[in-house]
């Protein structure tokens, strides 16, 4: 009888250690959203920063600019220095640093130390997204990796939906120094419930050196991963950096009806996100090639019809849609693609994410200087997920031809 009861109460106190996968992404999600809500934030309290710090509205932009260089640095960076660091503290650690360089925000007395403070918040992003990744899909099965992707950056879409909006209410009503006070203690609240709920996830360390992490963009398939991302994400911001002159020059919509057309494109970009994850499961290249290919379409008709003004409005739910579908499929692909390493390898394309908005951004200013209404940004956005589609393709052969 001891025997029996012994082999039937051990396998139940272990399955009791096991970490609720779904209170756990949840944690992660709101992480994310925390994490999110911080850059871009900035952007909707800018005029408040820049006459408090007596700086000019065009140097307080530069707060944007640094947080993605610091992103696009010094996330691998600090991956590649973190690699071997058990997972408990390093949670802590990136979320310490993220706190810090908020609350330093919140107190900083000139421009010059609200730039290290933006450094400072910004270092641990990459890592911190890309552990949380990696760990969402370590506990659950394979099966479930792209709607378990979609549930983490659900976090992002939520952040540009609720987040940034919120932050710019309180700091109408509170002053800009309160959005990243509260936005501080939110992260510490959530950060002890992820620990508490990820606790006993495994593994419970990163893996491998960071010479075995480096070395795993010498394959095809995981660089193939991040230039898709980089096209796919250039195509997208290089509209929607400039969609509110897009929607007000050219559509001949109301500067006050820009807010709610962005709220549609983030309410799209969630159910976008959403779908993305939940048919990556289905087939992986299949989703990717109708989600690349959906995006140029979105963006080819918006550049055929973005000039009546209620099309371009309800057409931004589709290009909200459009545009993040993509990201679950691309990240699934890139883990499977790294999976012996695939934490640097997901840190470099958050990273490669960032780079990316700014070379849509870059591409769209070089197209507006040279004279080229904002009408056609739709159609250089087409472009550019056209040649993912054919990235795609190309990939897929060179697969087959290795294999």
């Amino acid at each position: 009888m001891t025997e029996t009861r012994h082999t039937t109460t051990a396998p139940t106190r272990l399955a009791r250690r096991r970490p609720n996968a779904k209170v756990a992404i949840f944690w992660m999600m709101l992480a994310v959203f925390g994490v999110g809500t911080v850059e871009y934030m900035v952007v909707g309290v800018l005029s408040e920063i820049s006459t408090d710090v007596r700086v000019d509205t065009s140097s307080a932009g530069l707060l944007v600019t640094i947080y993605a260089l610091t992103v696009v640095i010094g996330g691998p960076l600090l991956t590649i220095a973190t690699t071997r660091v058990p997972r408990t503290p390093l949670i802590m650690a990136l979320m310490g640093l993220f706190v810090i360089g908020n609350v330093g925000t919140a107190l900083a007395p000139s421009f010059e130390a609200m730039v290290v403070f933006r450094v400072i918040t910004a270092l641990p992003h990459a890592t911190f997204f890309a552990l949380c990744l990696v760990l969402a899909t370590s506990l659950v099965a394979p099966e479930f990796q792209g709607r378990v992707i979609a549930r983490v950056t659900l976090g992002l879409n939520l952040a540009t939906v609720l987040g940034v909006p919120l932050g710019t209410l309180i700091g109408a009503q509170l002053g800009w120094r309160w959005s990243f006070a509260i936005i501080a203690m939110f992260q510490l609240v959530v950060t002890a419930a992820l620990i508490a709920s990820t606790r006993n996830a495994a593994p419970s360390h990163q893996t491998g050196r960071a010479t075995s992490e480096l070395r795993v963009f010498a394959r095809g398939t995981v660089l193939w991963a991040i230039g898709l991302t980089a096209l796919s994400q250039a195509a997208l911001f290089v509209v929607f950096t400039y969609i509110a002159p897009y929607l007000t020059e050219h559509a001949t919509i109301s500067a006050s009806t820009v807010t709610v057309a962005l709220f549609i494109f983030g309410l799209g970009s969630v159910v976008g996100n959403q779908l993305g994850g939940y048919f990556a499961d289905k087939a992986l290249d299949r989703t990717l090639y109708v989600a690349l290919s959906a995006l140029a379409f979105s963006l080819l008709v918006l550049f055929v019809f973005g000039s009546t003004p209620w099309f371009a409005f309800t057409w931004m739910f589709v290009l909200g849609a459009t545009g993040f579908s993509i990201i679950p499929p691309l990240a699934s692909k890139l883990i499977g693609a790294a999976s012996d390493a695939p934490h640097l390898a997901a840190t470099v394309n958050i990273a490669g994410f960032q780079l990316a908005n700014a070379a849509g951004a870059w591409i769209g200013s070089v197209a507006l200087s040279s004279g080229t209404n904002v009408g056609v940004l739709p159609a250089i956005g087409a472009l550019l997920a056209t040649a993912a589609v054919f990235l795609l393709y190309v990939s897929g052969r060179s697969a087959t031809v290795e294999v």
